[in-house]
């Protein structure tokens, strides 16, 4: 299971929430939600992607960061903090992310 990771969600404004993942008291990565409604072209990019998680369209953004866009509007991006959380976890955390809970963000 994922005992050993801790979440710290935070919310920085409207429109936009983030979670720190944190493991054995480090923090490895970091979770983003944002709404595109006011930034369409933060949506461009995923329409140009042929890559998938969970079905929603997905883009790696540099070295450190994979995003995917859930009904065609909420960016969920999540970054790596540290080297051990590499794209598969990135992909992993994802997936099981619940994307569909996320569509319902107000």
């Amino acid at each position: 299971g994922n005992s050993q990771y801790e979440r710290i969600y935070s919310q920085e404004k409207k429109g936009f929430a983030e979670a720190k993942l944190k493991a054995g008291g480090k923090e490895i990565a970091i979770l983003s939600i944002s709404d595109t409604a006011n930034n369409p072209s933060a949506i461009a990019k995923f329409k140009e992607s042929s890559s998938k998680i969970s079905g929603y369209p997905a883009v790696t953004q540099g070295s450190s960061g994979t995003a995917v866009l859930v009904s065609d509007r909420y960016q969920v991006k999540i970054r790596s903090k540290d080297s051990s959380f590499s794209e598969s976890d990135r992909q992993a955390w994802l997936s099981k992310f619940d994307l569909r809970g996320l569509s319902k963000l107000k």
